[in-house]
């Protein structure tokens, strides 16, 4: 079993149709260090991570092979198994982010999670993928979810 194993989340990797407007919204608008970057990928610093390896959000074109050098199909975001991925943010920059999104123009959601006190701000990407930015608020009153 690897259960004890893992040590943290090493990186997200999204393929993208539009390189530069991506590139441009990861670094501008959310303020992600570009690490590395050629024509047909980028890596942006999402925070220190374990053992020497920074936490990585990559954009990768849609027409890089994965890991097993498959060639992907079209990129239907609508369809795709990703749901959202999270960053987490510290409660205090919560209100600040709100502000941030409304004052530019940018669509985004919130939600508590009682369960376990989490409050999230969920925004989509140029390309429509869903990122959440996510804090723990001790002060949000704890539930127990029987969904």
């Amino acid at each position: 079993m690897i259960k004890n194993k893992i040590k943290g989340l090493g990186e997200i990797i999204l393929r993208v149709q539009d390189m530069e407007l991506m590139k441009k919204f990861y670094a501008q608008t959310i303020g992600l260090e570009l690490v590395n970057a050629s024509e047909n990928y980028c890596f942006f610093k999402i925070a220190n991570g374990y053992g020497g390896h920074d936490q990585t959000l990559a954009l990768f074109v849609k027409s890089n092979l994965n890991a097993f050098h498959e060639k992907f199909g079209d990129i239907k975001t609508m369809q795709s198994t990703l749901h959202h991925f999270a960053l987490e943010i510290d409660k205090k920059d919560y209100d600040y982010l709100v502000n941030f999104f409304e004052e530019n123009n940018l669509e985004y959601v919130t939600e508590v999670f009682e369960w376990t006190k989490w409050k999230s701000i969920f925004v989509k990407d140029p390309e429509l993928n869903i990122v959440e930015f996510v804090c723990y608020d001790e002060e949000i009153e704890a539930t127990l979810n029987e969904d």
